[in-house]
């Protein structure tokens, strides 16, 4: 079974189930033609048995019958005292001359073989020879007297019995080319009929065991793969992003599982990425951070210096120098503190680079997301697609299983028609009946006649011969004619098997689609779960954007304390230099020189200029 599911592997789904189901339909229709060019054979072998054997046996049997008929007829008019039972007699002889001419008419075209056409031809032979002797019998009787001992009578116990008996001989010789023939045609049904039993028997296990096989191959050939990349996907949705799915296939189900692997590797690349960008950020906010506590912790020295110096004012002589090293310390560290800060807006410049870089990271994974979402989404499309295809071998197997029902429809008729056959041999058995009672009629009544009846007990020995022949041949015929009943009766019961197989078959068909949708299911579910990743990256883009938004507005602020600081350095520059003329005008006035002033600031200097 691992060999066959590596060789679908690779094989679509719609492929796959188009291929089993073809295989399994033309396993059917061999079933299907198998049984009807048996029954074809069985039905034509029934027909030829009818209308030629049966028919032919029944026709020579009538003729048999009005031949005694005949004969007893013609005995009984030579037998007769009276000129009024003469005449009846001698009518019923003509009308039994009617009757065995009309049965040997119908008989003569259903012996149809060689050896059939030659018995006829003896018969039509002893017939002829017997109708001289008959119409001889017959003019005898008319001339001769009632009362005497007839020479007729004497003719009739001798040459007409010769006669009577040879046309006998060959009805009888007939008769058995018949029950051969019949004999043939029966062990010729039972031959067909074994060997396609066998034959039908044979392709239905066949049928079942590989409609069965199938089934579980191709099942296991989409639920296995199927259901790996269903764990593998949820083990995603739920941010397990190592785990592995080992689909190889390169049907539908291997197609997404590459698409999700595939989306899974850029998931991963891009989110690595975006962290290493996030980390980088966080570091240079942290740069920021402490640039701004140390330009602040800057400022407030700058204000205390400023209070210095306003103190200094009241104290001019005993803080000058201070004043003068303090303002140096300052102005250095205003400096530092500005060089910090543009370096801070430096790295914060950088720091909104990486972000947009993320963001389009972020941004190529929301993509990635929604192409795996419309690979799902033909996945979707091709199962339906298979599902559809399923319905419509349902469907084709569905009228397979109407024809097999038509075909147990024919057998049944055949075995009325076969029935038929049963009833015309119980007439044929009722006639011998009818002749065999006449016959012990007969015996009584020449037993009555005594000397002169012997020949009639002959007569009607014969005629209970004749009988008891008659319903050998009956009962032989009447098996095999139940042979053919418990053919066809067999017959049927093989079609309704290959019926109950095509049942399995529409069941392992309903299986196969209900597959299908569940696996249009878990495609939509996949779906779900793709775009849930796409609104989730599109969130990220847009926190991102938030980020790199707040960035701007660090870089800007610290652009901002740049300048201040820079403005800072200058306002300390101009605060040492009034602190120098500060000293000077102390050392003046310690010399007592009043003559200097103080210069102004230089940003008014540069005003007045």
């Amino acid at each position: 079974m691992e060999g066959s599911m590596n060789l679908l592997k690779d094989v679509n789904v719609g492929k796959k189930l188009i291929v089993s189901f073809l295989i399994m339909a033309a396993l059917t229709a061999i079933v299907g033609l198998l049984g009807v060019r048996s029954m074809d054979k069985i039905n034509d072998f029934a027909e030829s048995m009818y209308g030629n054997e049966l028919l032919g046996l029944s026709a020579i049997k009538e003729a048999n019958v009005s031949l005694v008929y005949l004969d007893r007829a013609t005995k009984n008019m030579l037998l007769s005292s009276t000129l009024e039972d003469r005449q009846k007699y001698a009518g019923r002889i003509e009308q039994y001359k009617k009757d065995y001419l009309e049965s040997y008419a119908k008989a003569k075209p259903l012996f149809w073989t060689e050896k059939g056409k030659a018995g006829m031809a003896r018969l039509a032979a002893a017939w002829e020879d017997y109708t001289p002797v008959l119409g001889k019998l017959l003019e005898m009787s008319k001339s001769e007297d009632l009362a005497a001992n007839r020479e007729s009578a004497k003719l009739s116990m001798g040459l007409a019995r010769d006669k009577v008996d040879a046309v006998d001989a060959v009805i009888d010789d007939l008769s058995k080319v018949k029950q051969e023939n019949a004999a043939r045609f029966a062990a010729q049904i039972k031959e067909t009929y074994d060997a396609n039993l066998w034959a039908l028997t044979g392709i239905i296990t066949a049928s079942v065991l590989l409609g069965i096989g199938l089934g579980l191959v191709i099942a296991r050939s989409i639920s296995r793969p199927l259901g790996e990349t269903m764990v593998f996907a949820q083990a995603v949705a739920q941010g397990n992003l190592e785990a592995q799915c080992a689909v190889e296939s390169r049907d539908e189900v291997g197609q997404l599982a590459v698409a999700l692997r595939r989306m899974v590797g850029n998931l991963k690349e891009k989110i690595g990425e975006a962290t290493q960008k996030s980390q980088l950020a966080e570091q240079e906010s942290g740069r920021a951070r402490t640039a701004m506590a140390e330009a602040e912790q800057a400022k407030e020295q700058a204000e205390g210096k400023a209070r210095e110096i306003l103190d200094a004012a009241s104290r001019l002589e005993a803080v000058v120098e201070v004043v003068t090293s303090a303002s140096q310390q300052l102005s250095a560290q205003i400096e530092q503190s500005s060089r910090g800060a543009e370096e801070q807006a430096h790295r914060i410049g950088e720091t909104a680079t990486s972000m947009e870089e993320m963001n389009a990271t972020v941004l190529e994974v929301a993509k990635n997301a929604s192409s795996a979402a419309q690979t799902a989404d033909q996945a979707k499309a091709k199962a339906e697609e298979g599902a559809g295809v399923v319905s419509r071998v349902v469907a084709g197997i569905g009228q397979v299983q109407n024809q097999s029902r038509e075909m147990m429809t024919d057998m049944g008729a055949l075995g009325t028609r076969a029935e038929g056959i049963g009833q015309i041999l119980n007439v044929i058995s009722d006639i011998a009946d009818q002749t065999n009672l006449l016959a012990l009629n007969a015996a009584i009544e020449a037993a009555r006649a005594g000397e002169a009846g012997r020949g009639f007990a002959v007569v009607a020995d014969e005629v209970r011969k004749l009988a008891e022949k008659t319903m050998t041949a009956t009962k032989e015929v009447g098996e095999a004619i139940r042979g053919v009943q418990t053919g066809a009766r067999k017959n049927i019961e093989n079609v309704e098997r290959a019926g109950t197989a095509i049942e399995e078959v529409t069941k392992l068909a309903n299986t196969s689609g209900e597959a299908l949708r569940e696996i249009v299911v878990l495609a939509e579910t996949t779906t779900d779960q793709v775009r849930s990743i796409a609104t989730a990256s599109e969130e990220q883009s847009s926190a991102s954007e938030e980020i790199n938004r707040s960035i701007e507005d660090v870089n800007r602020v610290s652009l901002e304390m740049s300048d201040a600081m820079r403005q800072s350095a200058q306002a300390v520059g101009e605060l040492a230099h009034q602190a120098q003329v500060l000293k000077e005008l102390i050392e003046q006035l310690r010399q007592g020189d009043g003559s200097a002033k103080a210069l102004p600031p230089a940003g008014r200097r540069r005003a007045l200029a």
